[in-house]
């Protein structure tokens, strides 16, 4: 019904779009009744979460790989627990405020009038060919085709390398229940809701750049410096929990062999900031989308604006400093010299739009929501760990 009314160019009738409430794998979740989330999210994320976590635990037991018997017991392992007990979970209930802030930014499009009427029905349109995007069966395979082969590269090249795990016995190593649990469930389901929402981010980056591409009504004066498209960059924050999810999940893998398999930080912190920035760069990614049309308003305001001021000036001169014609208008009061340092403020505001609709703060937060999880982390550098013994030297 939403899409029927968005065909017709009847947005303010279907004010809950909902950008999140479908994609991949969303048909097998509503026969389970995990989707949507509306009403239920605690609930259906903690499911989730046990459903990836819970076997591990009760298959670990059965192996005897729970505390003990390996390098690396399935207790031990912080990568599995924050995993499936916290990005999991994290990566679920990010579907309320993200979804909400997506269809808050559709909206605006037509709130803020920066669609002409004219093109209005097309700007449905495409929102109905991303919402089919988005439940494209095609777009599905790949992502659950994704999610596997990403979670068999890593038991590969990663979770098995040692091979004194809960996840291998032998010799010959060959997987445990719980490894194989592990391996066939848990694992693709944390890459299938993580790669689900990197498809969601493709999905609104093409809307906004074929948006981008009608005549928008955008003004080069505007306050927020992206000539009104600055609320695209404003309802960015709620993306960090992507960031943070993310990050924890890389975090906890990285200490897991720094705490048991004897690696040191420093082996990995080039790995881990290259995969952060990476996380960054998707999640703002569809921002750049927009980049040609605020380039081409920052263009063309330049000249305009500079066109208007050329004549005011021109003009203000011609009044005030021309010894032929001297003004007898009093100089004090005029409102002649206010409007020039108005028409200074605009060209200033022109010249600092911004080719992404993203400001420092916003993209601050997002850095240390993602830096967050890797706090700990830093303890076991030995420059962290100098500090701390000449501190403790100083108070004790």
């Amino acid at each position: 019904m939403r899409d029927e009314r968005a065909a017709r160019g009847d947005l303010a009738d279907a004010p809950e779009l909902f950008w999140v409430d479908g994609g991949p794998g969303d048909a097998a979740l509503r026969r389970l009744r995990a989707a949507p989330l509306r009403g239920r999210a605690p609930a259906v994320a903690a499911g989730v979460a046990l459903f990836a976590w819970f076997p591990l635990l009760v298959l670990a037991g059965v192996d005897g790989v729970l505390v003990g018997r390996t390098a690396l017991p399935f207790l031990h392992d912080l990568a599995a627990h924050v995993r499936f007990l916290v990005a999991v979970p994290l990566l679920v209930l990010a579907d309320l405020p993200i979804g909400a802030q997506l269809d808050r930014c559709t909206a605006q499009f037509i709130a803020a009038d920066l669609v002409r009427a004219e093109d209005r029905p097309v700007f449905a349109g495409l929102l109905v060919e991303a919402h089919r995007t988005r439940d494209s069966g095609v777009a599905a395979l790949i992502v659950i085709t994704a999610a596997y082969v990403s979670a068999l590269g890593i038991m590969v090249l990663g979770e098995s390398h040692a091979g004194g795990s809960w996840h291998t016995a032998g010799p010959p190593p060959t997987l445990t229940l719980a490894g194989r649990w592990f391996a066939l469930v848990s694992l693709p389901l944390f890459h299938f809701v993580l790669y689900r929402w990197v498809h969601r981010l493709f999905v609104w980056g093409r809307f906004l750049r074929r948006v981008s591409r009608l005549e928008l009504r955008l003004t080069a004066t505007h306050p927020d410096r992206a000539g009104g498209l600055g609320f695209l960059g404003d309802g960015l924050l709620p993306w960090g929990i992507l960031v943070f999810a993310a990050s924890a999940a890389i975090s906890s893998a990285i200490a897991t062999r720094i705490l048991f398999a004897g690696a040191t930080l420093e082996q990995y912190h080039s790995s881990y900031i290259a995969l952060l920035v990476l996380t960054l760069v998707i999640v703002i990614g569809p921002l750049f989308a927009v980049v040609p049309a605020l380039l081409r308003l920052r263009s063309r305001g330049l000249f305009e604006h500079g066109a208007l001021a050329s004549r005011y000036t021109q003009q203000f001169e011609s009044k005030w400093f021309a010894p032929a014609l001297p003004s007898e208008e009093p100089l004090l009061g005029t409102s002649d010299v206010q409007a020039l340092a108005d028409l200074a403020a605009d060209h200033d505001v022109v010249r600092s739009i911004r080719p992404v609709p993203l400001g420092r703060r916003e993209a601050l937060v997002l850095v240390l929501v993602g830096l967050l999880p890797a706090l700990p982390l830093a303890a076991t550098t030995s420059a962290v760990r100098n500090f701390l013994q000449q501190a403790l030297r100083l108070f004790l």
